[in-house]
């Protein structure tokens, strides 16, 4: 298997679980495990790897930059636990309005504001969890990897 592909499989299958997870617990907060769940789910799981796949990468790069001009003497290990806290704030935040317009759309403001900070508070912890899994474990393996 060729390289290029590998690291295609690799970022994917890391899109996948995390996208999977999160949507999934976004959906479950927005709907319950009614009879429509399933539905819901796979299509906010879809709107998520189709726009958070392609702009992840842009605001990774963003924050990176930003947080290395704000924070220029901080270690590199707390500097990768304050990135992927960033990073999971902002791609949540995404994620928890692509799941709430896919469920509930916009007919009602205020309803819409509840149901995308109930499910962006929800999955937080959990976005919290595998940003430091990734920032701290998978993360440094993968720029190994990258360098190969």
């Amino acid at each position: 298997m060729s390289k290029i592909l590998q690291k295609i499989l690799i970022i994917l299958s890391i899109v996948a679980v995390i996208g999977g997870t999160l949507t999934f617990v976004m959906t479950w907060k927005s709907t319950g495990f009614g009879p429509d769940f399933l539905t819901y789910w796979l299509k906010s799981f879809a709107l998520c790897v189709v726009c958070i796949a392609p702009i992840g990468g842009v605001i990774a790069m963003l924050i990176n930059k930003a947080l290395t001009v704000i924070l220029p003497n901080v270690s590199a290990v707390k500097m990768n636990i304050i990135f992927g806290l960033c990073m999971a704030v902002v791609m949540e935040s995404i994620m928890a309005m692509i799941t709430t317009i896919n469920v509930d759309g916009f007919s009602d403001w205020n309803h819409f504001i509840y149901v995308w900070v109930a499910s962006l508070l929800t999955a937080l912890p959990i976005g919290i969890m595998f940003s430091i899994i990734l920032s701290l474990i998978i993360k440094p393996r993968l720029e190994i990897f990258w360098t190969k």
